[in-house]
């Protein structure tokens, strides 16, 4: 049988601030491609090819 472990973490203040900043740029960076979706016309393409083109962004967003 698979038994999940699971451990409790307990972060520095420091570690604190640093995960608070990632989580902060995921969300801001899933905002603007959620954004960019919302922008593209319905007649662009399927569903699939529309976020196929926001994911193609993702890298130069990333820089």
């Amino acid at each position: 049988m698979y038994y999940a472990y699971k451990y409790r973490l307990t972060p520095s203040d420091a570690h604190c601030e640093e995960l608070d900043r990632h989580r902060d740029i995921c969300r801001q960076l899933y905002n603007h491609a959620l954004y960019r979706f919302s922008q593209i016309p319905d007649d662009a393409g399927t569903v699939k090819q529309r976020v196929r083109s926001i994911c193609g962004e993702l890298p130069d967003l990333k820089q």
